[in-house]
């Protein structure tokens, strides 16, 4: 972590027992050299070919630069192959063996592969995402497969050019056409310019840009394992609400509330007009902070007038609110540190009888319960958007151990929560860095 943070801060980087100063200028006032990168390249572009002029290693004491890695910049499609992926969305298979890429940030699943090869994948619609695979696999019609040529694989290092993609996503997003659902065609790829530095420099830079993204991938895993720790300790506790071998009394929503009013949906139709928001005041939830449990802040507001004549549907600290549409079911305890909101006509509010329920504990059940997951699908089903009816969730059963067991669970959540901040706060450092490195990494910089 020190170490990367040196580099970036104009550090001492070595490569091959070479020592060099980051973004450090010539001395002496000297015109900094050009590199003669063509040396390496061969027959690049204009098919020249230039001796190196200046050593052994033309590297030493270079300053880099954005001209330098701009001057023999080539279109990516002079050294790849690429194609698409030939089947829906549709074809994939839960218990597959082997990997399925679609335009999704995970794979799927699939039983059968069409490709087994090194490349690149780029999802060709929706939120473009990049990924490096090697190995068996098949692919969405709308994902593209990039590989290096064979005869172009002395000039181009395919995780160098991984990582390259990865910074050329905003600049494909800009170029993406169409609607709802926007999208890139293959000239987009083909004519990408990539800097090509010679093989040994791309296979440099490939290999800081793994080692941070090494950093970062420990990080996020030991944030999942936090999460694991949680589920268990639940599980310790109260045993699968499917079995409930230890008897706990089964209950239904309403009756861990005070008031059938506490189990409350958004607000309907003309109840809530969009000219009504307002980018500051009161705060206005929908789907998508759920789903983040309210880490995404909201860019929608309602003026006091307003939020008073809703206050029906108001959320407050220690509520639990859910989902009842798209990602059906989803929930996430109201923070308090956060003032009392309102809720848009896709969520639910559940306000629990604090005497004998805590949020926390039921707000775990309702996300995480297979027994909660089942009456779910139960009661959201049979419509073409799925939708969670009111009436029925009052009805969903769910088990009320004793609250001393349920704060007991709380304090574990509120103690791995503020281990999972600090790790996400080290996450964040690390993106961060990973970010400047890609940034000079591509400038000739690094």
């Amino acid at each position: 972590m020190a170490a990367c943070r040196a580099a970036i801060r104009g550090g001492r980087v070595r490569r091959a027992g070479v020592s060099r100063t980051v973004g450090a200028r010539n001395s002496g006032g000297r015109k900094p050299r050009a590199l003669p990168w063509a040396e390496e390249l061969g027959t690049v572009g204009a098919e020249e070919h230039h001796d190196d002029k200046y050593g052994n290693d033309p590297w030493m004491g270079r300053t880099g630069g954005v001209a330098e890695m701009n001057s023999l910049a080539v279109n990516l499609g002079d050294f790849t192959t690429i194609k698409t992926g030939k089947l829906d969305a549709n074809a994939s298979s839960e218990d597959g063996e082997y990997p399925f890429f679609t335009c999704a940030q995970r794979p799927l699943r699939i039983s059968s592969y069409s490709y087994d090869c090194e490349c690149v994948l780029i999802a060709g619609n929706g939120d473009l995402n990049v990924k490096y695979y090697e190995g068996k696999f098949d692919a969405y019609q709308r994902t593209y497969i990039v590989e290096v040529l064979p005869e172009k694989q002395k000039k181009l290092h395919l995780r160098y050019a991984y990582h390259f993609l990865e910074t050329y996503l905003d600049t494909l997003r800009e170029q993406s056409i169409g609607g709802i659902i926007k999208y890139i065609k293959m000239g987009n790829l083909t004519d990408a310019k990539i800097p090509l530095p010679p093989l040994a420099e791309q296979k440099r830079i490939a290999a800081i840009l793994d080692a941070a993204d090494a950093l970062r991938t420990k990080r996020r895993e030991a944030i999942a394992q936090l999460d694991t720790l949680l589920q268990s300790a639940f599980l310790t506790l109260f045993g699968d609400a499917v079995v409930n071998a230890k008897r706990w009394p089964r209950v239904p929503l309403a009756g861990v509330c005070k008031s059938p009013d506490d189990i409350k949906c958004g607000p309907f139709g003309t109840q809530l007009n969009k000219d009504e928001f307002r980018t500051e005041g009161i705060p206005l939830w929908g789907i998508k902070n759920v789903n983040k449990l309210f880490e995404l802040a909201t860019h929608e507001f309602l003026e006091a007038l307003t939020a008073k004549r809703l206050l029906q549907y108001s959320i407050e600290p220690g509520d639990i609110v859910m989902t009842r549409k798209g990602t059906v079911g989803n929930c996430a305890v109201y923070p308090e540190r956060l003032p009392l909101g309102i809720m848009h006509s896709d969520l639910l509010r559940l306000r629990v009888n604090r005497e004998t329920c805590e949020p926390i504990f039921l707000a775990h059940q309702l996300h995480y319960s297979r027994d909660v997951a089942r009456q779910i699908a139960l009661i959201s089903g049979g419509a073409i958007m799925p939708g969670i009816n009111v009436t029925r969730l009052k009805s969903l059963e769910v088990l009320l151990p004793p609250l001393l067991l349920q704060q007991k669970f709380t304090a574990i959540v509120e103690s791995i929560e503020r281990q999972k901040a600090a790790q996400r706060t080290h996450l964040a450092d690390l993106d961060a860095l990973f970010a400047a490195l890609q940034h000079r990494a591509f400038r000739g910089e690094l």
